[in-house]
């Protein structure tokens, strides 16, 4: 036998790794010629090594052996090593650069792809419309049953209520935004004189909200029942037919309620929405047409800001304030004409005054005061003391401005006054008096006459008669 045919072979050290100590003597003495194949399979068996596993591992180590060999030839053909380093080094990386750049790539296009998915979900249903009105964007839930049955218009998503509007998905998050300060407005803001003093903020929707407001309006808001105890703001209604209700009474009441309007808040206009059956997202997109937050006109190198003062509520000027004004004192009325009836009191309610009447000279106007003051405090209106009034017959008794002692009258005083103002239209002249009061005194004297036609047909008769020219 050889010398190459004895020595051993230069991977022993895999073989051994692979085979164990005693498998590695096994397969040399096969090798060498010590043993057969038929004892060397016997001892296969005993050590718990299968045919299968032996030549596994024999190919393993061929194959490594190969590929040895094939770097050892490669390592001998180069002639500058530090070349071939600097090639290896090149070629790695550019194929870093380019992993880079695919990654990159992958990356911007995903982005795209998410940027899509994200314009199209706040078309469909944002997240966010703003501080403090944001918490119930959820559009899922509410009651589709109670909406259908109430003949309300069925709106599921955003894109439902700006399809209604016939605006953009856009626009509607432009017009609905909570923006704490801006650089524009939605409203035409101007104070007017109050006729107990003071001045009231009118807030008037410019032409993309005032439409908004009118489709909510018209298409919800004036389809729904109203109390018979709320006598203003309702067609075919008027202060005398308030009044009306309280003639001819012992003793007469009159309340009024604090900022009315701003106690109407935006929680409590999306809490109504949500009431009929709307999913808390319509309900608070609902909210955000119909109410707006007072604001101040504030200039700042060069810039003009408005800046919210005061949270959202109803605004004085907004066609959809005094429907949902009536609408959300809707429990209110239900039980304050509740516990009238029970105590053999009148109720009634024209915005903000309240009114109670009885024709028993002994009923306790006091306890009524508490139990009314109460009530409202619950239901999250409030009282203004200063402007409680308990009128007794045969005083004077004035409801809404006219005069209820026997039937419904206009005041002495009104009368006085505007018969005053008639003549001195005819001493003067219209045009001069209308110079001298800033507006048409032509279409003041007629408005006079439409207020008495109003409240007494026959007294307006007379009025014409002593001034045709009216």
């Amino acid at each position: 036998m050889s010398e190459e045919g004895t020595s051993l072979s230069e991977d022993w050290r895999e073989q051994v790794k692979l085979l164990g100590k005693r498998g590695f003597e096994n397969v040399e003495m096969l090798r060498l010629g010590f043993i057969t194949q038929e004892t060397m399979d016997q001892l296969l068996a005993e050590s718990n090594i299968s045919k299968e596993q032996y030549d596994q591992a024999r190919a393993q180590i061929s194959a490594a052996r190969g590929q040895l060999i094939e770097l050892t030839e490669q390592i001998e053909k180069i002639e500058d090593v530090e070349l071939a380093i600097s090639e290896i080094r090149s070629r790695r990386i550019a194929r870093v650069k380019e992993e880079r750049v695919a990654r990159r790539e992958s990356k911007a296009q995903v982005a795209a792809q998410r940027a899509v998915k994200v314009a199209e979900q706040r078309r469909i249903a944002p997240s966010w419309l703003g501080r403090g009105v944001s918490d119930r964007l959820t559009f899922a839930g509410g009651s589709p049953d109670s909406v259908s049955s109430a003949g309300l218009p069925a709106l599921t998503t955003f894109s439902d209520i700006a399809s209604a509007l016939g605006v953009p998905p856009e626009k509607l998050q432009w017009l609905t935004y909570e923006r704490g300060a801006a650089n524009m407005d939605h409203y035409s803001r101007f104070e007017i004189p109050k006729r107990s003093g003071g001045m009231r903020l009118i807030s008037s929707p410019k032409s993309d909200l005032r439409a908004a407001q009118t489709w909510v309006r018209e298409k919800i808001l004036i389809r729904l029942p109203v109390h018979t105890a709320a006598t203003a703001f309702r067609p075919g209604m008027s202060v005398v037919d308030n009044a009306a209700r309280h003639a001819n009474s012992q003793i007469v009441v009159r309340m009024d309620l604090k900022d009315f309007f701003p106690s109407i808040t935006f929680q409590r206009v999306r809490g109504y929405f949500e009431y009929l059956g709307y999913n808390p997202g319509v309900a608070s997109v609902l909210a955000l047409i119909c109410t707006d937050a007072p604001r101040v006109r504030l200039t700042r190198d060069g810039e003009t800001h408005f800046v919210a003062i005061r949270e959202r509520s109803l605004p004085q000027g907004a066609c959809t304030s005094p429907d949902l004004a009536n609408l959300i004192a809707g429990a209110l009325d239900r039980r304050l004409e509740g516990f009238a009836a029970r105590t053999s009191w009148v109720y009634t309610r024209y915005a903000d005054d309240l009114v109670f009447s009885t024709s028993s000279a002994d009923a306790s106007p006091h306890r009524l005061i508490r139990s009314v003051t109460s009530i409202n405090t619950d239901e999250g209106f409030h009282v203004n003391t200063a402007k409680t009034r308990i009128m007794r017959a045969p005083n004077r008794q004035a409801v809404t401005g006219l005069l209820v002692n026997n039937g419904v009258q206009i005041s002495r005083r009104d009368r006085k006054r505007i018969r005053a103002f008639l003549h001195r239209c005819e001493t003067q002249g219209v045009d001069s008096v209308s110079q001298q009061i800033g507006k048409n005194a032509r279409a003041v004297a007629r408005g006079y006459y439409a207020w008495f036609y109003m409240v007494s047909p026959n007294a307006a008769s007379e009025l014409l008669r002593k001034h045709p020219w009216i």
